[in-house]
């Protein structure tokens, strides 16, 4: 950021209530949730401020929340409205600056930099873009600006539901220090009950753990947690719709091949790592693809889409090579194959990054390989026929 604040975060917190409101504003004062009423297990996705108040939380089976609140009315999801509202938003942001990370549930990061000449300095900039998005869409984020993604983050939580925040680069610890500790990203239950416990209360004192003290509460996840509590991100904003964005590996072959192991050993090295940038920004994938490469130049891909949202890497692998199978139709020499994750989103309900037991075992084991790879590189663990035949 060239030495000045210039990241900046505008959170609209229960993005899919607020744009619920946005359309009918004679929901503002009622309690009202977000929910497929009729699915088998039916859980909360969005509340109203009223709901909330009486008690409701996002992640809540329907079932309780309709306990708590007689008459509780209930929306259905709106995912045309919730894209118009996100390509509103975007629309003007990308006034201002060209680097703009549109992600779902009603988060923009903006990158600043280079734009102080044009339109002033960042955090009268950021102000002005809050408010042109309010007066077009009817719904007012928070906003912050910081010097980097996790800090600003952190900052539009502790102002929300409208406020601004602007922490000057150098004050990044003091501002953070006395904020709760649970307005940390990625911070979910089984983490948060474990700082309850500890009777850490402020992200200041997470800050302060040292090494042992920050395993033995947390796992090896810990250092993570601690190293986010120092307010330390090196992410930067990746312009585009969430939506839109396409992570990619490519896989050269020394010489062209016809071995199915020697593809298979590739394929997986390749979607391990992609799966571990997956999971560090917090995203799922719903679509893989797979693009082969053959020797005279004759290209074919295919794609495995899903209905859920895949994050672990035996998933991701599975539907790679299911994509491969489908594009790899000609018994000819294979030079090189291109694997992409699309349609990414992230969770409705933020993971907990820092948790070391996860719900299920293959989390917890994706959760240890990840911090090996994380902090040893990603070869450090890999499935043993990568080894022999990549």
């Amino acid at each position: 950021m060239n030495g000045k604040a210039g990241i900046v975060h505008l959170n609209i917190t229960n993005f899919a209530a607020a744009v619920a409101i946005a359309k009918d504003t004679s929901l503002s004062n009622v309690p009202f949730v977000v929910a497929k009423a009729d699915a088998a297990r039916a859980t909360v996705h969005a509340v109203s401020m009223r709901a909330w108040e009486e008690g409701i939380s996002a992640g809540m089976p329907l079932a309780t929340a309709r306990r708590l609140v007689r008459g509780l009315i209930t929306l259905p999801p709106d995912p045309r409205s919730y894209d118009a509202a996100h390509k509103a938003m975007e629309g003007v942001a990308s006034r201002y600056t060209p680097v703009v990370q549109n992600d779902t549930g009603g988060h923009l990061y903006l990158d600043l930099a280079g734009t102080t000449a044009l339109f002033g300095p960042h955090i009268d900039c950021a102000i002005r873009i809050r408010n042109e998005i309010a007066s077009q869409t009817g719904l007012e984020p928070s906003v912050a600006v910081a010097s980097n993604k996790l800090v600003a983050k952190i900052a539009s939580r502790a102002v929300r539901p409208r406020g601004i925040a602007y922490v000057r680069e150098g004050e990044e610890a003091s501002f953070i220090a006395p904020q709760d500790a649970l307005l940390l990203p990625g911070i979910g239950n089984v983490t948060a009950r474990i700082i309850s416990v500890a009777g850490l209360r402020e992200i200041g004192e997470l800050a302060q753990l040292e090494d042992n003290e920050a395993i033995a509460l947390f796992g090896h996840r810990g250092l993570a947690l601690r190293d986010a509590a120092r307010g330390i991100d090196k992410s930067k904003v990746s312009a585009g719709n969430l939506a839109d964005r396409t992570i990619r590996r490519t896989i050269d072959f020394a010489e062209p091949i016809l071995d199915y192991r020697a593809v298979q050993a590739a394929v997986t090295s390749a979607m391990e790592d992609l799966g571990l940038e997956l999971r560090q920004a917090g995203l799922g994938t719903a679509s893989v693809g797979a693009a082969v490469l053959y020797a005279d130049g004759v290209r074919s891909e295919n794609h495995e889409r899903t209905g859920r949202l895949l994050t672990l890497d035996k998933d991701l692998i599975g539907a790679a090579m299911r994509a491969f199978h489908k594009a790899a139709v000609r018994r000819v020499r294979i030079r090189g194959i291109i694997l992409t994750a699309s349609r990414l989103e992230a969770p409705l309900r933020e993971p907990d990054l820092f948790a070391f037991e996860g719900p299920t075992r293959p989390e917890r084991v994706q959760s240890a390989v990840d911090t090996a790879r994380l902090r040893f590189g990603v070869q450090a663990v890999t499935l043993a026929s990568t080894l022999f035949y990549a």
